[in-house]
């Protein structure tokens, strides 16, 4: 059985990412002024670790913005 952070790994290979913010290029031309973009693959564990952690932060943000609006909050 696959861990965790292995799945991810799958999950995001070939999505490319700003090497400087490491956020994700999303159509965008340029980030952080300049256009350097690199697939998931090509970070070091720690920063591919940041951007997991990063993805997992906004999936929570977003599913508790979701429950605030189901429960009319």
């Amino acid at each position: 059985m696959k861990s965790l952070f292995e799945q991810y790994r799958e999950e995001f290979q070939g999505i490319e990412y700003c090497c400087y913010c490491m956020e994700p290029k999303d159509g965008k031309h340029s980030c952080c002024q300049e256009n350097h973009f690199i697939p998931f693959e090509d970070f070091d564990d720690v920063d591919q670790i940041h951007i997991i952690d990063g993805e997992i932060a906004l999936a929570v943000w977003q599913a508790e913005k979701q429950l605030e609006i189901a429960n009319g909050r």
